[in-house]
């Protein structure tokens, strides 16, 4: 009888090895794992084939997942997942280590090719890096990037984002809080992005101004809301403005050799070569902002310092509304 504690003992490996192999017990434990969530929900997971192997290796192929996201499809394809350290499941210090390549995702407005997750599982808290040699939002595109990100309960918090778009870097962080009232909060630091490649994001920008854009970006809200804004961009010299944009000034200029230049390029709808421009906005409590705008340019011995006021019922589409009227 002293052979039948191992045999069992062996069985139970080898039921276990086995349930390992098939994919329904994988998706019954990602279920789980999302389960206490808020605003997220397993839809579907589908595995090509699966294979485990001790001490604790799942390998998949071919997997894609959706997950629900505040009611909006979140699509994960990937040619292979690997699991490691599954043997630390019932252990006090669980650490489980999830990676893989040549993703490609899916979410809302946002589309990321040839995507990596190099992902850890400890206790509640999920994190990790994240890479993408491509990245597309709500049309704004974007190429090498990559950040750490660390998702626990309903919190997702981006840290140490970097990546190349329209000529330059940008580099920020950003934390969402997932659910009925989402709520986000984000810094965004742009250096050398060139406004000529904005144009297929807003062409009336690209149209009226030229040169390489500077500064930060702070904002927060909920959804399609923006409750803080704190804007501060400048353009060093060599930048350039539309000189249309200042027609409604040239009535309280001064007749000079300047005035007509500046009454020339408005008619031919020139550009005017700029020393300094800055943009600033501040605000957001009740749709309202504040900022000012400054322009020097010695072509035509101008030194502009514009203070303005902004109302809006505090959404992003008035802002954004706003822009485009002032723009044109």
């Amino acid at each position: 009888m002293r052979w039948l504690i191992p045999a069992i003992s062996l069985s139970v490996v080898l039921l276990v090895v086995s349930a390992l192999q098939t994919p329904w017990l994988t998706r019954e434990a990602c279920s789980r794992a999302l389960a206490g969530r808020p605003g997220v929900v397993m839809k579907e997971l589908r595995i090509g084939r699966q294979s485990f192997s001790l001490p604790g290796r799942l390998e998949l192929k071919d997997v894609r997942i959706e997950l629900g996201i505040n009611g909006k499809p979140l699509i994960l394809e990937t040619p292979g997942v690997i699991v490691t350290g599954l043997q630390s499941v019932w252990g006090r210090e669980r650490r489980i280590l999830v990676s893989l390549e040549h993703a490609h995702g899916v979410y809302d407005a946002g589309d990321a090719r040839e995507a990596g997750l190099q992902l850890t599982l400890a206790g509640d808290t999920l994190s990790g890096s994240v890479t993408a040699q491509e990245a597309v939002w709500d049309n704004i595109r974007a190429r090498a990037v990559s950040a750490f990100i660390i998702i626990k309960g309903a919190e997702i918090e981006w840290r140490a984002v970097k990546l190349q778009a329209y000529g330059g870097r940008v580099t920020g962080q950003a934390v969402v809080h997932l659910g009925p009232s989402l709520t986000y909060a984000a810094e965004i630091f742009v250096e050398g992005c060139d406004v000529a490649q904005l144009a297929e994001l807003n062409r009336e920008l690209a149209d009226q101004l030229n040169g390489v854009m500077t500064g930060a970006v702070k904002l927060a809200g909920g959804i399609g809301t923006v409750d803080t804004l704190d804007v501060d961009l400048t353009m060093p010299a060599g930048g350039q403005v539309s000189a249309a944009l200042l027609a409604a000034l040239t009535q309280y200029l001064p007749r000079s050799r300047e005035k007509k230049r500046l009454d020339f390029l408005i008619r031919n709808g020139g550009k005017l070569a700029m020393e300094l421009f800055s943009f600033t906005m501040k605000g957001g409590a009740k749709g309202k902002f504040t900022g000012e705008l400054r322009l020097r340019s010695r072509e035509v011995n101008l030194e502009l310092n514009l203070a303005h006021e902004i109302n809006t019922d505090g959404t992003l589409a008035s802002l954004a509304a706003y822009g485009q009227k002032f723009l044109k």
